[in-house]
């Protein structure tokens, strides 16, 4: 009792200190461009080497995407107060859009015919538990589908779907298919198979049971920072849950990693008492993992002759720093090198921009509207100064050059 007395009341006192930095900040000059709020907002989101720590780690991210994170290794209930957190604000694994699967590798997806709000926004799933309009599994004459297989950006964590870069891409594709001569004979739809917090495992798992049903045309898998964090927190979901692993190079990693049937045991209450020694033993083979990952990917879609593309999205704030992020996203370039994967990189799309205008909330990071027609921006420039996509979408036409982009190009 007294343990827990002491950490409570320290938790108190941090939460106290940083309520009172962040009115004092409310006295100092904001910077040129920027308001007093932003200025509050902007220290509130940082909290300097614990945030990072906490990113690094994906704790924050992901117990924050699906339930957790609050205490010392999270942000307090009134610093998010004073950061405009509103009452009846959810996490995502508490506002009944997602479903959890029992044992099952997949762990959960998003529940099919959802018309709810999420942080404020309108949140409708379809009939096959997509963020997004409704589509038929049968792909109708003349129909180009692109499949997107991500996680919470690429959903579109916190903004309508109309607003996210898939939709709108969608939207501008087919303008500008009739600019091109193509307005009676191909016609575009982008299914968006993200679902928030997945790992690139279950990427290749949502393609296998999902979306290569649907008959896509083209496949971009998009990745994030985070993607090996996400990737250690769902493998020990699955030991959590008990889950077969369906992958034979998952099998191998984990006998090489040294996990153990003792590792893996989980206690009365269904926890997993190994998981930081599981994440440890992991970690070294985290890499490697997602580079077998997307070869088992890139197997399958060579099979179907279905070409498939990299794509790396940024988190707004977060992956500003070129240094920071240089490892990452060279680690990425000579994946997509290896398994002869073109590979557009987007994680300048955010650099130089105050964050506060462009995420969805000072207590969350994920882009909002405006950020996401900045990212739907960055691809489409991408899109139609690549040749070989460009070819790919519109048979026959010359992708532009950097100093003649499409009129309708925003």
């Amino acid at each position: 009792m007294a343990l827990i007395q002491t950490t409570s009341l320290r938790d108190a006192r941090v939460a106290m200190l940083q309520a009172a930095g962040l009115l004092a900040l409310a006295l100092i000059p904001a910077p040129a461009g920027w308001t007093r709020a932003d200025r509050i907002i902007t220290a509130a989101r940082s909290n300097a080497a614990e945030r990072a720590d906490g990113d690094h780690h994906a704790t924050g991210y992901y117990e924050g995407l699906v339930g957790g994170a609050e205490g010392p290794s999270g942000r307090g209930e009134l610093t998010l107060k004073l950061m405009g957190k509103p009452n009846g604000w959810a996490r995502f694994n508490d506002a009944g859009v997602v479903r959890h699967l029992a044992g099952d590798f997949l762990h959960f997806e998003l529940i099919p015919e959802i018309d709810s709000v999420l942080f404020g926004q309108p949140f409708v799933t379809n009939t096959h538990g997509m963020h997004g309009p409704e589509v038929s599994v049968e792909k109708p004459p003349g129909v180009f589908r692109i499949a997107l297989l991500g996680a919470s950006m690429d959903m579109g964590w916190g903004v309508r779907y109309q607003d996210d870069y898939a939709h709108r891409l969608q939207e501008w594709l087919n303008v500008h298919a009739e600019r091109q001569g193509f307005a009676s004979t191909r016609k575009f739809e982008v299914l968006n198979f993200a679902v928030a917090a997945y790992s690139p495992l279950q990427r290749l798992e949502s393609f296998r049971r999902k979306a290569k049903e649907f008959q896509p045309d083209l496949v971009v898998f998009s990745s994030t920072m985070l993607d090996t964090r996400l990737a250690e927190i769902h493998m020990c979901d699955v030991f959590r849950i008990q889950a077969d692993l369906p992958y034979e190079f998952v099998r191998e990693a984990v006998a090489r990693a040294g996990i153990t049937d003792a590792d893996r045991k989980v206690d009365a209450r269904g926890n997993l008492p190994a998981k930081e020694a599981i994440k440890r033993k992991l970690d070294p083979l985290q890499w490697d993992l997602y580079d077998e990952t997307l070869a088992e990917l890139a197997g399958d879609c060579r099979s179907m002759d279905l070409p498939l593309m990299m794509i790396i999205i940024p988190r707004v704030g977060k992956d500003s720093d070129p240094k920071a992020r240089a490892d990452s996203v060279g680690r990425l370039q000579a994946m997509a090198a290896r398994h002869d994967l073109p590979i557009y990189d987007l994680t300048d799309t955010f650099d130089g921009i105050n964050p506060a205008r462009l995420e969805i909330a000072a207590y969350d990071d994920h882009p909002n509207a405006e950020g996401h027609e900045r990212l739907f921006k960055a691809l489409t420039h991408h899109l139609v100064t690549d040749q070989g996509r460009y070819e790919l979408l519109f048979p026959g036409r010359k992708a532009a050059e950097e100093s003649a982009l499409p009129e309708d190009l925003p």
